[in-house]
Protein backbone atom coordinates (compact mmCIF):
# COMPACT_ATOMS: atom_id res chain seq x y z
CA UNK A 1 0.00 0.00 0.00
CA UNK A 2 1.08 3.70 -0.70
CA UNK A 3 1.11 6.48 0.62
CA UNK A 4 -1.88 7.63 -0.89
CA UNK A 5 -3.85 4.29 -0.23
CA UNK A 6 -3.51 2.62 -3.19
CA UNK A 7 -2.14 -0.81 -3.71
CA UNK A 8 1.26 -1.19 -5.50
CA UNK A 9 0.00 -0.39 -8.94
CA UNK A 10 0.64 -3.08 -11.55
CA UNK A 11 2.46 -1.35 -15.06
CA UNK A 12 0.53 -2.56 -18.04
CA UNK A 13 1.37 -2.46 -21.40
CA UNK A 14 -0.72 -3.36 -24.83
CA UNK A 15 -0.53 -7.08 -23.98
CA UNK A 16 -2.08 -7.51 -20.75
CA UNK A 17 -2.06 -11.32 -18.75
CA UNK A 18 -6.18 -11.94 -17.91
CA UNK A 19 -7.43 -15.26 -16.53
CA UNK A 20 -8.37 -17.17 -19.52
CA UNK A 21 -11.99 -17.78 -19.10
CA UNK A 22 -15.44 -15.92 -20.95
CA UNK A 23 -16.37 -12.93 -18.88
CA UNK A 24 -19.37 -11.22 -19.12
CA UNK A 25 -19.19 -7.52 -18.39
CA UNK A 26 -23.03 -7.30 -17.48
CA UNK A 27 -22.99 -8.08 -14.28
CA UNK A 28 -25.90 -7.45 -11.57
CA UNK A 29 -23.77 -4.20 -10.43
CA UNK A 30 -24.16 -2.42 -13.83
CA UNK A 31 -27.92 -3.89 -14.39
CA UNK A 32 -28.64 -1.87 -11.19
CA UNK A 33 -26.62 0.75 -12.96
CA UNK A 34 -28.54 0.07 -16.35
CA UNK A 35 -32.32 -0.23 -14.38
CA UNK A 36 -31.29 3.05 -12.55
CA UNK A 37 -30.28 4.90 -15.46
CA UNK A 38 -33.75 3.69 -17.74
CA UNK A 39 -36.10 3.30 -14.61
CA UNK A 40 -35.26 6.19 -12.50
CA UNK A 41 -33.68 8.72 -14.66
CA UNK A 42 -36.67 10.60 -16.13
CA UNK A 43 -38.48 10.20 -12.67
CA UNK A 44 -35.69 11.78 -11.25
CA UNK A 45 -36.44 14.57 -13.72
CA UNK A 46 -39.00 16.07 -12.97
CA UNK A 47 -38.17 16.63 -9.69
CA UNK A 48 -34.81 17.88 -10.16
CA UNK A 49 -33.97 21.63 -10.12
CA UNK A 50 -31.46 21.92 -12.52
CA UNK A 51 -32.42 19.49 -14.90
CA UNK A 52 -36.21 19.53 -15.63
CA UNK A 53 -37.85 18.11 -18.40
CA UNK A 54 -37.34 20.82 -20.82
CA UNK A 55 -38.52 18.01 -23.79
CA UNK A 56 -42.13 19.38 -22.88
CA UNK A 57 -43.77 18.64 -26.12
CA UNK A 58 -42.04 15.42 -27.63
CA UNK A 59 -44.74 12.76 -29.02
CA UNK A 60 -43.45 9.41 -29.60
CA UNK A 61 -42.52 10.51 -33.50
CA UNK A 62 -43.27 8.95 -36.54
CA UNK A 63 -40.28 9.04 -38.20
CA UNK A 64 -42.03 10.36 -41.96
CA UNK A 65 -42.81 13.46 -39.87
CA UNK A 66 -40.31 16.52 -39.58
CA UNK A 67 -40.94 17.14 -36.02
CA UNK A 68 -40.27 20.57 -33.93
CA UNK A 69 -38.93 20.36 -30.63
CA UNK A 70 -39.04 22.93 -27.72
CA UNK A 71 -35.08 24.14 -26.93
CA UNK A 72 -33.14 23.30 -25.07
CA UNK A 73 -33.59 19.80 -25.07
CA UNK A 74 -33.61 16.85 -22.31
CA UNK A 75 -30.51 16.07 -21.71
CA UNK A 76 -27.97 15.01 -22.63
CA UNK A 77 -27.20 12.46 -20.16
CA UNK A 78 -24.86 9.77 -20.34
CA UNK A 79 -25.19 6.13 -20.34
CA UNK A 80 -22.30 3.19 -20.18
CA UNK A 81 -22.66 0.32 -22.81
CA UNK A 82 -20.88 -2.84 -22.19
CA UNK A 83 -19.87 -5.34 -24.28
CA UNK A 84 -18.91 -9.44 -23.81
CA UNK A 85 -15.53 -9.93 -23.98
CA UNK A 86 -14.60 -13.73 -25.40
CA UNK A 87 -11.08 -14.40 -24.23
CA UNK A 88 -9.70 -17.94 -25.47
CA UNK A 89 -9.22 -21.39 -23.28
CA UNK A 90 -6.45 -22.17 -21.65
CA UNK A 91 -5.34 -24.89 -19.22
CA UNK A 92 -6.60 -23.78 -15.79
CA UNK A 93 -4.25 -22.01 -13.65
CA UNK A 94 -2.44 -20.20 -17.14
CA UNK A 95 -3.41 -17.28 -18.49
CA UNK A 96 -4.32 -15.51 -21.67
CA UNK A 97 -2.28 -12.23 -23.54
CA UNK A 98 -5.16 -9.72 -24.35
CA UNK A 99 -4.47 -6.98 -26.97
CA UNK A 100 -6.19 -3.46 -25.75
CA UNK A 101 -5.14 -0.10 -24.78
CA UNK A 102 -1.83 0.69 -22.85
CA UNK A 103 -3.33 1.12 -18.94
CA UNK A 104 -2.26 0.63 -15.79
CA UNK A 105 -3.82 -1.42 -12.60
CA UNK A 106 -3.98 -0.89 -8.53
CA UNK A 107 -7.42 -0.98 -6.05
CA UNK A 108 -7.88 1.35 -3.33
CA UNK A 109 -10.09 0.52 -0.27
CA UNK A 110 -13.23 1.97 1.67
CA UNK A 111 -15.35 0.30 3.86
CA UNK A 112 -13.53 -2.96 4.48
CA UNK A 113 -13.92 -3.31 0.42
CA UNK A 114 -11.14 -3.36 -2.06
CA UNK A 115 -11.80 -1.67 -5.48
CA UNK A 116 -9.54 -2.88 -8.21
CA UNK A 117 -9.35 -0.50 -11.18
CA UNK A 118 -7.84 0.30 -15.03
CA UNK A 119 -6.66 3.57 -16.44
CA UNK A 120 -5.21 4.61 -19.44
CA UNK A 121 -1.37 5.78 -19.96
CA UNK A 122 0.94 4.41 -16.91
CA UNK A 123 0.42 5.40 -13.77
CA UNK A 124 1.05 8.42 -11.85
CA UNK A 125 2.16 7.09 -8.74
CA UNK A 126 5.28 5.14 -10.14
CA UNK A 127 6.26 6.69 -13.47
CA UNK A 128 7.43 9.70 -14.90
CA UNK A 129 6.99 9.75 -18.64
CA UNK A 130 4.58 10.51 -21.46
CA UNK A 131 1.85 8.03 -22.71
CA UNK A 132 0.42 8.86 -25.80
CA UNK A 133 -2.52 6.87 -27.14
CA UNK A 134 -3.14 6.60 -31.14
CA UNK A 135 -6.55 7.86 -31.57
CA UNK A 136 -8.96 7.47 -34.62
CA UNK A 137 -12.05 9.20 -35.57
CA UNK A 138 -14.95 7.51 -37.46
CA UNK A 139 -17.19 10.18 -38.77
CA UNK A 140 -20.58 8.84 -39.32
CA UNK A 141 -23.58 10.61 -41.47
CA UNK A 142 -26.55 9.36 -40.42
CA UNK A 143 -29.67 9.55 -43.27
CA UNK A 144 -33.42 9.66 -41.51
CA UNK A 145 -36.61 9.04 -43.31
CA UNK A 146 -37.49 12.02 -45.66
CA UNK A 147 -33.86 12.59 -46.55
CA UNK A 148 -32.48 14.44 -43.79
CA UNK A 149 -29.09 13.90 -43.53
CA UNK A 150 -26.98 15.17 -40.19
CA UNK A 151 -23.26 14.94 -40.91
CA UNK A 152 -20.16 15.12 -37.79
CA UNK A 153 -17.61 18.10 -37.98
CA UNK A 154 -14.52 16.30 -37.52
CA UNK A 155 -12.49 19.06 -39.03
CA UNK A 156 -13.95 21.30 -35.74
CA UNK A 157 -12.97 17.84 -33.31
CA UNK A 158 -9.42 17.90 -34.76
CA UNK A 159 -8.93 21.30 -34.42
CA UNK A 160 -10.69 21.31 -30.86
CA UNK A 161 -8.90 21.57 -27.19
CA UNK A 162 -9.61 17.25 -27.36
CA UNK A 163 -6.52 17.08 -29.69
CA UNK A 164 -4.58 20.96 -29.46
CA UNK A 165 -2.99 22.36 -26.38
CA UNK A 166 -4.36 25.61 -24.74
CA UNK A 167 -4.56 27.16 -21.49
CA UNK A 168 -6.46 25.08 -19.03
CA UNK A 169 -7.39 26.64 -15.49
CA UNK A 170 -4.66 23.91 -13.79
CA UNK A 171 -2.22 24.06 -16.99
CA UNK A 172 -1.40 24.05 -20.70
CA UNK A 173 -2.06 21.05 -22.66
CA UNK A 174 -4.41 19.13 -23.91
CA UNK A 175 -7.82 18.40 -22.41
CA UNK A 176 -7.41 14.95 -20.87
CA UNK A 177 -3.78 15.45 -20.09
CA UNK A 178 -4.41 18.63 -18.02
CA UNK A 179 -7.88 16.47 -16.45
CA UNK A 180 -5.73 13.77 -15.40
CA UNK A 181 -2.80 15.80 -13.92
CA UNK A 182 -5.02 17.58 -11.90
CA UNK A 183 -7.18 14.46 -11.40
CA UNK A 184 -3.51 13.18 -9.68
CA UNK A 185 -1.75 16.32 -8.22
CA UNK A 186 -0.29 15.30 -5.71
CA UNK A 187 1.80 12.53 -7.05
CA UNK A 188 2.21 14.27 -10.28
CA UNK A 189 3.60 17.32 -8.48
CA UNK A 190 6.37 14.44 -7.53
CA UNK A 191 6.60 12.49 -11.26
CA UNK A 192 5.89 15.96 -12.76
CA UNK A 193 7.09 14.74 -16.62
CA UNK A 194 3.39 12.28 -15.96
CA UNK A 195 1.35 12.98 -18.93
CA UNK A 196 -1.35 11.40 -20.53
CA UNK A 197 -2.33 12.59 -24.57
CA UNK A 198 -3.74 11.87 -27.51
CA UNK A 199 -2.20 11.35 -30.39
CA UNK A 200 -2.70 12.94 -34.04
CA UNK A 201 -5.80 11.43 -35.12
CA UNK A 202 -6.25 9.40 -38.08
CA UNK A 203 -9.72 10.22 -39.75
CA UNK A 204 -11.22 7.46 -41.12
CA UNK A 205 -13.39 8.10 -44.56
CA UNK A 206 -17.15 9.13 -43.65
CA UNK A 207 -19.62 6.54 -43.10
CA UNK A 208 -23.00 6.73 -44.51
CA UNK A 209 -25.99 4.85 -42.94
CA UNK A 210 -29.49 4.79 -43.88
CA UNK A 211 -31.51 5.16 -40.31
CA UNK A 212 -34.93 2.72 -40.81
CA UNK A 213 -37.87 4.23 -40.24
CA UNK A 214 -38.55 2.00 -37.05
CA UNK A 215 -34.54 3.53 -35.53
CA UNK A 216 -35.00 6.93 -35.63
CA UNK A 217 -36.22 10.58 -36.41
CA UNK A 218 -35.23 13.62 -37.52
CA UNK A 219 -36.58 16.99 -36.35
CA UNK A 220 -35.85 20.89 -35.99
CA UNK A 221 -36.07 22.73 -32.60
CA UNK A 222 -37.92 26.27 -31.89
CA UNK A 223 -34.17 27.71 -32.24
CA UNK A 224 -34.09 26.27 -35.83
CA UNK A 225 -31.04 23.53 -35.52
CA UNK A 226 -31.91 20.14 -37.21
CA UNK A 227 -31.44 17.31 -34.73
CA UNK A 228 -31.35 13.72 -35.26
CA UNK A 229 -33.18 10.82 -32.88
CA UNK A 230 -31.65 8.08 -33.17
CA UNK A 231 -32.81 4.10 -31.10
CA UNK A 232 -30.00 3.18 -29.26
CA UNK A 233 -30.40 -0.33 -29.92
CA UNK A 234 -30.08 0.32 -33.39
CA UNK A 235 -26.50 2.22 -33.26
CA UNK A 236 -25.32 -0.23 -30.48
CA UNK A 237 -26.32 -3.23 -32.81
CA UNK A 238 -24.40 -1.42 -36.10
CA UNK A 239 -21.43 -0.03 -33.82
CA UNK A 240 -20.68 -3.44 -32.78
CA UNK A 241 -21.54 -5.00 -36.18
CA UNK A 242 -18.88 -2.09 -37.80
CA UNK A 243 -16.11 -3.10 -34.63
CA UNK A 244 -16.86 -6.85 -35.39
CA UNK A 245 -15.44 -6.31 -39.20
CA UNK A 246 -11.61 -5.52 -37.97
CA UNK A 247 -10.77 -2.09 -39.10
CA UNK A 248 -10.00 -0.70 -36.20
CA UNK A 249 -7.17 -1.41 -34.04
CA UNK A 250 -7.25 -2.48 -30.07
CA UNK A 251 -4.20 -0.55 -29.14
CA UNK A 252 -6.10 2.26 -30.40
CA UNK A 253 -8.49 4.75 -28.62
CA UNK A 254 -11.72 4.91 -31.54
CA UNK A 255 -13.59 7.53 -31.83
CA UNK A 256 -17.35 7.46 -33.27
CA UNK A 257 -18.62 10.98 -34.14
CA UNK A 258 -21.90 11.98 -35.58
CA UNK A 259 -23.19 15.70 -35.49
CA UNK A 260 -26.15 17.01 -34.13
CA UNK A 261 -27.52 13.18 -33.32
CA UNK A 262 -28.75 12.25 -30.04
CA UNK A 263 -29.97 8.74 -29.03
CA UNK A 264 -33.30 7.33 -27.18
CA UNK A 265 -34.44 4.35 -24.95
CA UNK A 266 -37.41 2.01 -26.32
CA UNK A 267 -39.09 5.73 -27.40
CA UNK A 268 -38.22 9.65 -28.49
CA UNK A 269 -39.94 10.57 -25.17
CA UNK A 270 -36.57 9.28 -23.71
CA UNK A 271 -34.03 11.32 -24.61
CA UNK A 272 -31.32 12.79 -25.28
CA UNK A 273 -28.11 10.64 -24.57
CA UNK A 274 -25.10 12.35 -25.81
CA UNK A 275 -22.49 9.90 -25.64
CA UNK A 276 -21.13 6.75 -24.29
CA UNK A 277 -17.82 4.75 -24.02
CA UNK A 278 -17.92 1.19 -24.13
CA UNK A 279 -15.10 -1.73 -25.18
CA UNK A 280 -16.15 -4.93 -26.96
CA UNK A 281 -13.96 -8.01 -28.65
CA UNK A 282 -13.13 -7.26 -32.21
CA UNK A 283 -11.73 -10.61 -32.39
CA UNK A 284 -10.37 -13.56 -30.36
CA UNK A 285 -8.44 -11.44 -27.31
CA UNK A 286 -8.66 -8.08 -29.22
CA UNK A 287 -10.55 -5.77 -27.23
CA UNK A 288 -11.41 -2.59 -29.10
CA UNK A 289 -12.07 0.51 -26.34
CA UNK A 290 -14.10 3.23 -28.07
CA UNK A 291 -16.43 5.95 -27.20
CA UNK A 292 -19.58 7.65 -29.63
CA UNK A 293 -19.73 11.25 -29.35
CA UNK A 294 -21.99 14.11 -30.52
CA UNK A 295 -20.04 17.16 -31.42
CA UNK A 296 -23.35 19.46 -31.24
CA UNK A 297 -24.21 23.07 -31.80
CA UNK A 298 -25.69 25.61 -29.70
CA UNK A 299 -28.96 26.40 -28.95
CA UNK A 300 -29.97 22.41 -28.52
CA UNK A 301 -29.27 22.06 -24.76
CA UNK A 302 -28.79 24.42 -21.75
CA UNK A 303 -26.01 24.98 -19.45
CA UNK A 304 -23.36 25.48 -22.09
CA UNK A 305 -23.58 22.26 -23.37
CA UNK A 306 -22.00 22.51 -27.33
CA UNK A 307 -18.92 21.67 -29.67
CA UNK A 308 -17.06 19.35 -27.10
CA UNK A 309 -18.69 19.21 -24.22
CA UNK A 310 -19.89 15.94 -24.72
CA UNK A 311 -16.40 14.45 -26.51
CA UNK A 312 -14.57 15.65 -23.37
CA UNK A 313 -17.41 14.09 -20.78
CA UNK A 314 -16.37 10.73 -22.22
CA UNK A 315 -12.74 10.84 -22.80
CA UNK A 316 -12.36 11.55 -19.26
CA UNK A 317 -14.91 8.82 -18.58
CA UNK A 318 -12.81 6.48 -21.21
CA UNK A 319 -9.53 7.49 -19.82
CA UNK A 320 -10.50 6.46 -16.40
CA UNK A 321 -12.16 3.43 -17.11
CA UNK A 322 -11.38 2.27 -20.14
CA UNK A 323 -13.02 -1.46 -19.89
CA UNK A 324 -16.04 0.22 -18.21
CA UNK A 325 -15.35 -2.53 -15.48
CA UNK A 326 -14.18 0.10 -12.42
CA UNK A 327 -16.55 -0.40 -9.55
CA UNK A 328 -16.48 2.33 -7.01
CA UNK A 329 -18.74 2.45 -3.54
CA UNK A 330 -22.43 3.73 -4.80
CA UNK A 331 -23.03 7.05 -5.54
CA UNK A 332 -25.85 9.39 -5.62
CA UNK A 333 -26.04 11.73 -8.31
CA UNK A 334 -25.12 15.87 -7.20
CA UNK A 335 -26.70 17.82 -7.18
CA UNK A 336 -29.47 16.51 -6.16
CA UNK A 337 -30.85 12.81 -5.17
CA UNK A 338 -27.37 12.14 -3.40
CA UNK A 339 -29.32 9.89 -1.19
CA UNK A 340 -30.49 7.75 -3.78
CA UNK A 341 -27.94 5.72 -5.53
CA UNK A 342 -27.37 6.03 -9.18
CA UNK A 343 -24.06 4.45 -10.30
CA UNK A 344 -21.67 2.35 -8.76
CA UNK A 345 -18.98 3.54 -11.87
CA UNK A 346 -16.04 5.39 -11.68
CA UNK A 347 -17.69 7.91 -14.39
CA UNK A 348 -15.99 11.39 -13.87
CA UNK A 349 -18.77 13.21 -16.51
CA UNK A 350 -21.46 11.25 -14.86
CA UNK A 351 -21.06 13.05 -10.98
CA UNK A 352 -21.21 16.60 -12.73
CA UNK A 353 -23.85 16.41 -15.52
CA UNK A 354 -26.62 17.43 -13.29
CA UNK A 355 -25.77 20.73 -12.65
CA UNK A 356 -26.90 23.33 -13.97
CA UNK A 357 -23.98 24.65 -15.96
CA UNK A 358 -21.38 21.72 -16.17
CA UNK A 359 -19.74 23.06 -18.52
CA UNK A 360 -16.31 25.74 -18.34
CA UNK A 361 -15.24 27.84 -21.40
CA UNK A 362 -11.34 27.77 -22.97
CA UNK A 363 -10.34 29.57 -25.82
CA UNK A 364 -8.21 28.36 -28.55
CA UNK A 365 -6.73 30.31 -32.17
CA UNK A 366 -9.79 32.87 -31.22
CA UNK A 367 -12.33 29.99 -30.31
CA UNK A 368 -14.57 29.32 -27.61
CA UNK A 369 -14.81 26.15 -26.23
CA UNK A 370 -17.01 24.33 -23.68
CA UNK A 371 -15.43 21.28 -21.96
CA UNK A 372 -17.58 19.57 -19.42
CA UNK A 373 -16.54 19.75 -15.44
CA UNK A 374 -15.75 16.73 -14.04
CA UNK A 375 -15.07 14.78 -10.89
CA UNK A 376 -11.69 13.79 -9.55
CA UNK A 377 -10.93 10.22 -8.69
CA UNK A 378 -10.87 10.86 -4.84
CA UNK A 379 -14.03 11.49 -4.88
CA UNK A 380 -15.12 8.16 -5.86
CA UNK A 381 -12.33 6.73 -3.34
CA UNK A 382 -13.44 8.72 -0.46
CA UNK A 383 -10.33 9.60 -0.09
CA UNK A 384 -9.54 12.73 2.43
CA UNK A 385 -7.80 14.56 1.93
CA UNK A 386 -7.96 14.49 -1.73
CA UNK A 387 -5.32 13.98 -3.86
CA UNK A 388 -6.75 16.13 -6.87
CA UNK A 389 -5.54 19.23 -7.74
CA UNK A 390 -6.26 22.26 -4.60
CA UNK A 391 -7.51 19.33 -2.46
CA UNK A 392 -10.88 19.91 -3.95
CA UNK A 393 -13.04 16.63 -5.48
CA UNK A 394 -13.82 18.03 -8.97
CA UNK A 395 -11.93 20.41 -11.64
CA UNK A 396 -13.22 23.78 -11.73
CA UNK A 397 -12.49 25.96 -8.59
CA UNK A 398 -14.50 26.43 -6.57
CA UNK A 399 -15.49 23.22 -7.09
CA UNK A 400 -18.86 21.49 -7.52
CA UNK A 401 -18.26 18.51 -5.30
CA UNK A 402 -16.81 19.40 -2.01
CA UNK A 403 -16.59 16.23 -0.03
CA UNK A 404 -16.88 12.53 -0.82
CA UNK A 405 -20.34 11.41 -1.64
CA UNK A 406 -22.70 10.51 1.31
CA UNK A 407 -24.13 6.88 1.32
CA UNK A 408 -26.98 6.19 -0.75
CA UNK A 409 -29.36 3.72 -0.52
Amino acid sequence: MDAYGFKEPEKKTKQIAIAAKEITLMKSSRRKEAQLRTGLFFSMLVTSVTMVPLLVSVPQMRAAEQQVLVAPLNGPYYVVRHGAFSFGAAPSGSTAAITTVPHWSSSFSFGGISYALNMVGTSPFTTNVTTTIPTVIQPITFTFAGGKSISPPATALVNSPIFKSTTFPTGTGQFLDVFQRANFAKPVAINSSYHLQLGTPTVKPLLSVAVPRSAGVSAVTTTGRTVGLLDIAFLDGFLNNLIAAGQYSPGSLVIFLVGNVFEYEVNTNNCCIGGFHSATSEALNQVVSFMFTAYNQSGIFSGGVQDIAITSHEVAEWANDPLGTNIVPPWGRPPQNTGSCFSDLLEVGDAIEAFATPTFTVTLNGVTYHPQDEAFFSWFAHQSPSIGAGGRYSYVSPAKLTSPPPSCT
